[in-house]
């Protein structure tokens, strides 16, 4: 299995130097220290935005704290460094990445990002101590069998039925096709989102292709034959989507496209070959796009990195778990004990630079209060026409 492991720390550097507007690193005080942490998802494939995504957020996260002097570790500024491994997707992957950080020394991380590669993640990091918390919408993404592992946004269980039964009122939708593809990942979201419909009252059919896919015409001419009112798309990679929306709108589609779930908007107007080109969508903003704090995201973005922030929809929530991560680091003290990141984290408030403050919750869905309570909404294009975004309000819980 071929493989893509990445040490940051000179990126880092170079980033900040720029952002600091100055051609030095890092004062001597942090110099004498180093945290590591860690980025696992796909940097290759169809789901490479999403990995990429959770890598970038990371290494920006710690090139923000580098900026500023460093992560304070007692009475000591640390410099941080971000080790990365490109899971590919797979279980296979997700437990080469666990062994690769437990051999550098890694005991927090950003990822993984898929359920397939969590699943092979999880039973390494466990034996191994290392924490993680991922956006997988695996049905048990977090649970009290690993608690090490903690979930970065909240899946279809929790925020589904109000988003879906808006989308229902404001499309009519009567039936919906779920596209999804045929692994772990696509059936474990899949199920999530076909009880979530059937719960609003929408009859579904659910349609699964191979991953890997590249043609999906012949699932475009099913779509047309069955003619539902809308297609789900969310569990497709950013890369599929964008092809499919494309042979869908070509095999003459004029129905609703929906997207509850991590790719967001930019894959369905890639598809269409621009936002102009689609009439009736809905689709979950992770973070709602006009949030005060995403402007801020990317002037820091800009400035700090030399480049645009990328356009994925989880890049921001992958900035959210970084800060975390980061925090709890801090708060342990070390980042060498697992155990103690994971105490440290369950106790902290988490808060986001940009995003403000959230709570915990999961106990209901997953029997563990591991899951971050950050809003997601909704987003709306209707008849054309792009409507202001429907803010979601996730309650905390006691655990």
């Amino acid at each position: 299995m071929s493989k893509v492991i990445m040490s940051t720390n000179r990126r880092t550097l170079l980033a900040t130097a720029a952002f600091a507007g100055l051609m030095f690193a890092l004062p001597a005080a942090a110099q004498d220290c180093t945290v590591r942490i860690g980025a696992v998802g796909p940097f290759t494939g169809a789901a490479a935005g999403w990995g990429l995504a959770a890598k970038t957020a990371t290494e920006f996260v710690a090139a923000r704290i580098n900026a500023e002097g460093g992560l304070q570790m007692g009475d000591r500024q640390c410099e941080v460094v971000v080790e990365s491994f490109d899971a590919q997707y797979t279980a296979a992957g997700g437990a080469a990445a666990a062994n690769y950080m437990e051999s550098v020394g890694v005991h927090a991380v950003v990822g993984p990002v898929g359920s397939p590669e969590t699943t092979g993640f999880r039973p390494v990091a466990a034996r191994s101590g290392i924490v993680n918390i991922a956006p997988s919408y695996s049905r048990d993404v977090i649970t009290p069998e690993f608690p090490l592992a903690f979930h970065g946004l909240q899946a279809p269980v929790t925020w589904g039925p109000f988003l879906v039964r808006r989308a229902r009122d404001v499309f009519h939708l009567e039936t919906v096709m779920i596209i999804a593809p045929n692994d772990q990942g696509g059936t474990d979201a899949g199920h999530q989102l076909e009880a979530t419909y059937q719960g609003a009252d929408v009859g579904v059919t659910m349609e699964y292709y191979q991953r890997g896919t590249t043609n999906f015409a012949p699932i475009a001419a099913r779509v047309m034959l069955e003619n539902p009112d809308g297609v789900e798309i969310s569990t497709l990679p950013p890369g599929d989507a964008a092809i499919f929306v494309q042979q869908l709108l070509e095999a003459g589609f004029e129905g609703t496209i929906g997207s509850l779930g991590g790719g967001g908007l930019g894959p369905i107007v890639e598809g269409a070959g621009g936002a102009e080109e689609l009439t009736n969508v809905y689709w979950l903003e992770i973070t709602p796009s006009d949030h005060p704090g995403l402007a801020q995201l990317r002037e820091d973005y800009r400035q700090l990195m030399g480049d645009e922030m990328p356009g994925n929809a989880l890049f921001p929530i992958f900035v959210i778990n970084a800060e975390v991560v980061m925090d709890a680091v801090r708060q342990a003290g070390t980042d060498a004990d697992g155990e103690a990141i994971a105490t440290a984290m369950r106790a902290l408030t988490p808060t986001s630079h940009y995003f403000g403050s959230a709570g915990w919750r999961g106990i209901t869905e997953y029997g563990i209060n591991h899951e971050l309570t950050f809003p997601p909404g909704l987003g709306l294009i209707i008849n054309g026409e792009r409507q202001p975004t429907e803010a979601v309000e996730i309650p905390t819980e006691q655990g």
